[in-house]
């Protein structure tokens, strides 16, 4: 071992950092002016020169990290909102708010919290209020709340931007920091961004960032970074809170917030920093600063000297172990860091003691969740597409590390992406260099894909990767593909696949009889989908009269769809007198092109339309006069009964164990729908209010089966047994 080696080993050793520990307290307490002039400048000296010599130390070693690329985004400005929770801060109130409001970067709202304060700090918040009524809002509560995380939640489930800040009352930040950070998020996988901190105390630079996180030499502090969560957890967020300050940092708004926050009084922020990220991305700038006041009485100092302390951060490395893949070594690091602490400020005595407040061994017995990689051909519509939407939303909301993957093998919809929800983690296949690279990056345990093509892409990463599992969804692409494309699909397949879940029986006869091996298992799962807030489409705005009889078809508008037979049936039965009958039409493709201005006045195309639900509602019924051959588990039933509304269905896949009692299945003539049948079906429910009735009220009952919180149950199962 080399001379400066031992010199550095010796210097950020236990020994030394406890006698500079006692060191500082004494200054602090006996002789102030020696502590902030002469004791803290000489620490930031030594901490920084210890600091370029463990930068040069990790370069020489080749422990280099794996960066993540992150894509950017021309004319990218969305809302942040700038959370201020305050508590008798009036003090420093006027800092805080002016480096707000004069960031450079103008698209903010600003929510300004008051927490039952007893000095000035409301007058101070009216002023500011008062000047920038166009974007502040003010809530103040007449009680305490408690506890500075529960006004974290209160400002997030109050905010309207997908970026948050949460800038606390008394600190202050360089008015660069969101122009700094926000181009970060034109990149969907950065779930936070954060920038270098300095720590104040009596309007002195006592500390900084770099000399805090000098014990972590994988990281260049001096230079913008971007990485997937899983790598900067396993390279020191895991160890600890990389993260000094909630004034430094910003995040996508989730549409929850964790429960473990408001339980802790030290730890909360690296939980809720730790829930934030999972699946996704973080990224780091240097070139904005946050100003982190620090108190000599604070909450904080005091719970650093309970049994507490050791407490929160065993449950810290239980959450890291819980949703992280990391080695042990990084849990014993973990309690590693302790020691100083245990030792020094907290007193203690004997190690064993430590051992039962920080137990590695009960953190190493926590159950894993998977990393689930889900992947899309594309942001198109179709089952096999908009389903893997709502299962990643329904992970996320469960708390899973989900991350979804866009193959971009067809064109997106932006409706279509606007159903995945922002803060679900989201990455290009053409940006990342290669699936290979993401499954190693992203720390993944399971990819879900839906469409024979990302099947195949997927099985080339699965076959040589004994530790990813690869689970494929059959929506019906395999049976609706031609002999040769499906030969080619399985040859491939088979090497990769541990699960296929099918959705309909008939999507096993396209895998034939060979042998799949023994390892291989099939699970029939159904569909499912979320439930939304339904407001239905006027029927004026369609010119459809009020007293009509409405029947809604959404499809892709493609011949096997079944388009012209809903039109030549509707026209049909008009013919035969009664009630009127009329057709909305949603979707777009070769049929709508065919239809427009030629279907007569019983007929309404509208195109392609993101709230089909809300067509539904306007009508009487869903209809799925398909002919495709494809057809396994159709959406559009789902999306009728969520919308109140039966269902009159030709008979393909699982129609007729979708529908049950809540509508009319027929069966097609020769592959073609029986056009005279499905008239005198629309007759006979335009005409009989009973029978119509009887099937509605059956349709709201029959809905709860295909809600997507069931479903994804299933799925989990099936996640997290091949985990094991």
């Amino acid at each position: 071992m080399g001379l400066k080696m031992k010199i550095y080993r010796a210097l950020t050793g236990s020994t030394v950092r406890n006698f500079v520990r006692r060191a500082e307290d004494f200054f602090a307490l006996n002789l102030p002016t020696v502590h902030k002039k002469i004791f803290l400048p000489t620490k930031a000296a030594a901490k920084s020169a210890l600091l370029k010599f463990s930068m040069a130390r990790g370069k020489k070693s080749g422990r280099a990290l794996s960066l993540w690329k992150i894509s950017s985004r021309e004319n990218f400005s969305p809302l942040v909102s700038v959370v201020v929770p305050n508590f008798n801060h009036a003090q420093f109130l006027v800092q805080r708010l002016e480096t707000i409001y004069n960031q450079t970067y103008k698209n903010f709202e600003v929510i300004l919290l008051d927490d039952a304060s007893t000095d000035s700090s409301r007058d101070v918040l009216k002023e500011f209020h008062a000047a920038h009524e166009k974007n502040t809002r003010l809530l103040f509560n007449e009680k305490n709340s408690g506890g500075v995380f529960c006004q974290w939640r209160k400002g997030i489930s109050e905010a309207r931007g997908d970026l948050i800040w949460i800038a606390e009352s008394d600190d202050f930040s360089a008015e660069n920091f969101l122009s700094e950070l926000v181009p970060a998020f034109a990149d969907d996988a950065v779930e936070l961004a954060f920038c270098r901190t300095d720590f104040i105390q009596d309007d002195q630079k006592i500390f900084t960032s770099e000399q805090y996180l000098a014990d972590l030499p994988s990281f260049d502090w001096r230079k913008k970074f971007s990485m997937t969560a899983a790598e900067f957890v396993a390279q020191g967020f895991g160890v600890k809170n990389i993260i000094p300050n909630v004034s430094g940092v910003l995040f996508r708004k989730k549409n929850f917030f964790p429960e473990l926050c408001l339980s802790m009084k030290l730890c909360g922020d690296w939980a809720f920093y730790l829930d934030a990220i999972k699946g996704g991305c973080v990224y780091f700038s240097p070139a904005a600063t946050n100003f982190y006041r620090v108190h000599k009485n604070s909450t904080s100092l005091r719970i650093q000297k309970e049994p507490r302390y050791f407490i929160e951060h065993e449950r810290i490395a239980e959450l890291v172990a819980e949703n992280f893949f990391v080695p042990a070594e990084v849990h014993e690091a973990h309690r590693k860091n302790l020691e100083e602490h245990f030792f020094g400020y907290y007193g203690g005595k004997n190690i064993s003691e430590l051992e039962k407040l920080f137990d590695v061994k009960k953190i190493l017995r926590v159950e894993r969740k998977p990393n689930i990689l889900i992947g899309v051909l594309a942001f198109s519509v179709g089952g096999g597409e908009t389903f893997p939407i709502a299962l990643a939303n329904e992970l996320s909301r469960r708390n899973f590390p989900v991350t979804v993957l866009n193959f971009q093998m067809a064109d997106d919809l932006p409706d279509v992406r606007k159903k995945l929800k922002p803060n679900v983690p989201l990455i290009y296949l053409n940006n990342t260099g290669g699936l290979a690279e993401v499954v190693e990056q992203f720390k993944i345990d399971v990819i879900h894909t839906h469409h024979g093509a990302t099947d195949v892409a997927a099985s080339y990463v699965a076959e040589n990767n004994s530790s990813l599992r690869h689970v494929v969804t059959l929506h019906g692409m395999y049976e609706a593909a031609d002999a040769d494309y499906l030969k080619k699909i399985l040859d491939r397949v088979k090497k990769s696949v541990d699960v296929f879940v099918y959705i309909a029986e008939k999507n096993l006869t396209a895998l034939g009889t060979r042998d799949w091996g023994l390892g291989t298992r099939f699970i029939k799962i159904g569909n499912g989908l979320e439930r939304s807030t339904i407001n239905p489409v006027p029927r004026e705005s369609l010119n459809i009269p009020e007293e009509s009889f409405v029947a809604c078809v959404v499809s892709r508008a493609i011949p096997q769809k079944g388009w012209q037979a809903a039109v030549d049936a509707v026209k049909l039965a008009n013919e035969q007198g009664g009630r009127r009958i009329d057709l909305i039409l949603v979707g777009a493709g070769e049929m709508y092109d065919k239809l427009k201005n030629r279907a007569g006045e019983f007929v309404h195309l509208v195109g392609f339309k993101s709230n089909v639900r809300d067509y539904l509602a306007a009508a009487d019924i869903g209809l799925l006069p398909s002919e495709y051959a494809g057809e396994s588990f159709p959406l559009l039933i789902i999306d009728s009964f969520f919308a109140g509304r039966p269902v009159v269905s030709s008979n393909l896949g699982e129609v007729p164990s979708m529908v049950e009692d809540a509508g009319i299945v027929f069966d097609l003539v020769n592959g073609k729908v029986p056009v005279d049948e499905l008239a005198k079906i629309l007759r006979t429910l335009a005409d009989d209010k009973k029978l119509y009735e009887k099937m509605k009220r059956r349709a709201e009952v029959v809905a709860e089966k295909f809600f997507i919180e069931r479903v994804a149950e299933k799925y989990i199962a099936v996640f997290e047994d091949k985990l094991q």
